[in-house]
């Protein structure tokens, strides 16, 4: 579950990534961003309450990750011991290009990780995506003409498909495409179907927190979060906003 978008700024070099978590209603509310350090490498990341992982961070070298979870039809059983999904993202989170992110991969013990999109953004570079299916890392960055990713453990490849068209509609039709397009976008929600809305809603997990990422290209980067009040009508809390200064230029991809 989850929804993913982006947008690069023309000429700056930077970029904005705006991220829904959606997740189980069982599990405990994830703590805000905070400042990490993985071998040396400072990052901001939120994170899990009930693994200790995260699912999206942005490190000093201006390489953003996102995880999102994939759903294979028929899942290859895990390896023993189960890693979680969020711990390997925190493994690769001193990555200092975009390029890194697959090499390390290709590395890593993913036959202990459930399925999985591994998204990466980096300063004066182009995305890049991965797909594990529990049996296969696939490298899918051909995608980046779509600055849009999304998934969903529910009728998973009709919704997924809907919101696809949705975002196709309402912020990659004629003319640019803003910051601010997207932010109206990930507050969408579908009053008939609440399960299909990019802010989702289901009796078993809904949207809990929408995650804004500012990343100014060799400046420093921005991680405002915003927990989603646990009903409808309740005040919003205040966005929690970090800053991590960048050092020096983007490494290429």
């Amino acid at each position: 579950m989850c929804t993913v978008t982006w947008w690069r700024a023309p000429e700056a070099g930077g970029y904005e990534l705006f991220f829904n978590r959606d997740e189980r209603r069982a599990r405990g509310p994830a703590a805000p961003p905070t400042r990490a350090e993985c071998a040396g490498v400072p990052y901001l990341a939120p994170t899990d309450a009930d693994q200790g992982g995260t699912w999206l961070l942005v490190n000093v070298h201006g390489v953003t990750l996102g995880l999102v979870n994939y759903y294979p039809d028929e899942p290859a059983p895990a390896e023993a011991p189960p890693l979680s999904r969020g711990l390997l993202l925190r493994e690769l989170a001193d990555v200092a290009s975009v390029a890194a992110v697959g090499e390390r991969l290709a590395t890593s013990a993913l036959r202990r990780c459930g399925g999985f999109y591994l998204l990466a953004l980096g300063s004066g570079t182009s995305a890049r995506r991965w797909r594990w299916d529990t049996r296969a890392l696939r490298d899918e960055s051909s995608f980046e003409l779509w600055p849009f990713l999304s998934s969903s453990s529910f009728r998973g490849p009709e919704i997924a498909a809907h919101r696809r068209a949705c975002f196709a509609r309402e912020c990659a039709g004629p003319g640019q495409l803003a910051p601010a397009d997207l932010a109206r976008f990930h507050l969408r929600r579908e009053p008939d179907r609440p399960a299909w809305g990019i802010l989702m809603d289901r009796p078993d997990a809904r949207t809990v927190s929408v995650s804004h990422l500012t990343v100014e290209a060799g400046r420093e980067a921005v991680f405002s979060y915003a927990t989603r009040p646990a009903a409808d009508g309740a005040p919003p809390e205040p966005p929690v906003e970090l800053r991590l200064p960048l050092r020096g230029r983007p490494v290429p991809a």
